[in-house]
């Protein structure tokens, strides 16, 4: 390879960010985050998102300076709690999870 190659290729290699992350969570239909319908979530941001059939989520990632917040409505705002990386969430009645929003 040319000098001028190799360099020009290093200094696009240096400008791109070092690690790409997403936030990343799964739903399930079951209670307990190991029954049930199971679906895999990813990106960066969602604003409020109706969802079906979820009874327990887990948050695998989050993005620097997001949260999320599920709720026991399908318009995002009733019973608004934030989940954390590395535990199992859901309502202790056992009812769904209605809606969720990423925000960051």
């Amino acid at each position: 390879m040319a000098p001028i190659t190799t360099t020009l290729l290093a200094l696009i290699v240096a400008a791109l960010p070092a690690t790409v992350t997403a936030t990343q969570a799964q739903t399930w239909s079951g209670t307990s985050c190991n029954s049930g319908d199971h679906l895999f979530w990813s990106g960066h941001s969602i604003d409020c998102q109706q969802l079906g059939n979820v009874h327990s989520l887990s948050i695998d990632s989050l993005d620097s300076g997001c949260t999320i917040t599920y709720y026991s409505d399908s318009s995002c705002s009733n019973d608004a709690t934030s989940a954390r990386v590395g535990s199992c969430w859901g309502y202790n009645t056992g009812g769904p999870i209605q809606s969720w929003s990423w925000d960051c």
